[in-house]
């Protein structure tokens, strides 16, 4: 996942495995943003927990597509 920093307008990145981690910390504390510091500057930048779900991988539950059945 790309982030830009809001006060420095650096772009960086968030691994997989911080994103999967976010997720779970915050549907346990009920959070609805996660806190990323930029790299350059330290300034703090919010992902809010929607672009999360996003960027996160798709679990195998969520690629397995259901069947429609066409018997009428």
């Amino acid at each position: 996942m790309q982030i830009r920093c809001y006060r420095c307008n650096w772009s960086f990145s968030i691994k997989t495995e911080e994103i999967q981690f976010a997720l779970e910390a915050l549907e346990e504390s009920g959070g609805n943003h996660y806190d990323v510091r930029c790299q350059r500057c330290r300034h703090i930048n919010r992902v809010s927990l929607e672009q999360l779900r996003k960027a996160a991988p798709k679990t195998e539950e969520q690629q397995v597509k259901p069947e429609k059945d066409d018997s009428a």
